[in-house]
């Protein structure tokens, strides 16, 4: 299933926060509204919806998540400005929300499993001085690797490197009020504001 609408409302939000227009709480605002249900992104698992979803969206939301420090309010500028390396995946992100393919991996989800400990865990891993949770850390890295081979992890979230290169010849950027291809890669390799 492919949500074409939620999918480019998506990648709007999540180039508005990349490149620093909108602080983080702007982005979880919008998001919760127009993506989500009512659902926090960091939440949105929890939820009724996501059994039937767009299978891309949670891992977007995943991925969006761990792009900023959700106790305090900020832009990602200065010193909180994403790596060049983080900057690419979200282009390859907002690349692939923009076409109509499958997402085509299955779910992992990369948090810390210690983020979504229960109560029996936290008490094992007291217990057991941290060997519970050390435990569960290394099966989590290991399922991750695992993961990876699925397909080719170096185009993710597209699932094979043709798919990729197939894409880059659509310029979804071309309408009016986005930003070109070349602004966007523009605003990657230099950190400066997408235009028009």
């Amino acid at each position: 299933m492919i949500d074409t609408a939620r999918r480019k409302k998506l990648a709007l939000h999540l180039r508005h926060l990349s490149v620093g227009l909108t602080t983080n709480d702007e982005f979880e605002e919008a998001v919760t509204e127009s993506i989500t249900h009512g659902w926090l992104p960091e939440q949105y698992y929890r939820s009724k919806q996501v059994k039937n979803d767009d299978p891309i969206i949670q891992p977007m939301l995943d991925l969006c998540w761990g792009l900023y420090d959700d106790t305090r309010q900020h832009r990602l500028t200065k010193s909180d400005k994403l790596t060049k390396e983080a900057l690419r995946i979200i282009a390859r992100s907002i690349l692939f929300l923009h076409s109509d393919r499958e997402y085509e991996w299955s779910y992992f989800d990369t948090n810390n499993p210690f983020l979504k400990f229960s109560l029996k865990d936290l008490i094992l891993t007291i217990l057991t001085l941290g060997h519970h949770y050390i435990k569960k850390r290394k099966a989590h890295l290991i399922s991750y690797y695992q993961w990876q081979q699925q397909g080719e992890y170096d185009v993710w979230p597209f699932f094979r490197k043709i798919d990729y290169q197939n894409q880059l010849g659509f310029q979804p950027f071309l309408k009016r009020h986005e930003p070109t291809q070349t602004a966007l890669a523009a605003t990657i390799n230099n950190g400066s504001k997408p235009t028009a």
